[in-house]
């Protein structure tokens, strides 16, 4: 089952092929580079076949970008686990890579502080990072070049001291806009805690786009349901979901 937002409507994925947008070829890391996890396959191969649906969720998200007024300059999109597991985590980092790749500097934010992940498979430290930047105990902007050419990763950091509520406080968008970030992309992965309804619509206000990722069978409909309504009391717009 899919279900749709009332922000938008749904543009059909158009497959975006194996060049950057000015035409040149992908930089790709060879297969024996240890410095990127093997499941971010993005990193090495274009031409494989799960990579060929990250960039179709990519295309996804840009085209609902842009009719909802966005693309003006660089994109604000976000990846969001409803009860998805390791796999939403797995396409953010490989959506990341697919943005650096085609659409230039990308910097992608752990912003599931609860449980981090994708400095592991970006093969980053953890020690400082969003939780450590949201509560001001950040010494220098927390963001680290990544192995993929024009890609950053801001780690989640370490979760104390209610660091899970400091991400509901306020869009991430505004809260990026002060932060100095260099002038790129910005993709920010969340996740919904079991037994948790987090502010999800507050946190993504002023963004271009937002996918979904579900577990079927796992993920309620009614939380799913409680989800879109509030992104779109928020005027979030909302690119689609992807049932697991």
């Amino acid at each position: 089952m899919r279900l749709r937002s009332t922000a938008g409507s749904n543009p059909q994925l158009a497959e975006a092929g194996r060049t950057a947008e000015d035409g040149a070829r992908l930089p790709l890391l060879s297969r024996d580079d240890s410095r990127i996890d093997p499941l971010v396959t993005a990193a090495f191969d274009a031409d494989d076949a799960y990579v060929a649906k990250v960039r179709k969720v990519r295309a996804k998200l840009t085209a609902t970008a842009r009719e909802s007024g966005g693309l003006h300059g660089k994109l604000r999109l976000a990846v969001l686990s409803v009860h998805g597991g390791d796999e939403a985590a797995i396409l953010a980092a490989n959506l990341g890579a697919v943005l650096a790749q085609m659409d230039g500097p990308t910097v992608l934010i752990d912003a599931d502080v609860e449980q981090p992940s994708l400095d592991r498979l970006l093969r980053l430290p953890n020690q400082i990072g969003l939780a450590e930047q949201l509560s001001g105990m950040a010494l220098r902007l927390p963001i680290t070049q990544t192995a993929v050419e024009r890609l950053w990763l801001m780690p989640a950091g370490q979760a104390a001291g209610g660091a899970a509520s400091l991400v509901e406080k306020g869009s991430l968008a505004d809260a990026a806009q002060r932060w100095n970030l260099p002038a790129a992309n910005l993709l920010v992965l969340l996740s919904e805690q079991a037994g948790r309804a987090t502010a999800f619509g507050n946190i993504l206000e002023r963004f271009d786009a937002v996918v979904l990722i579900a577990r079927r069978g796992v993920t309620p409909m009614a939380e799913m349901r409680r989800i879109i309504d509030d992104l779109d009391r928020h005027r979030v717009p909302i690119a689609g979901s992807v049932m697991r």
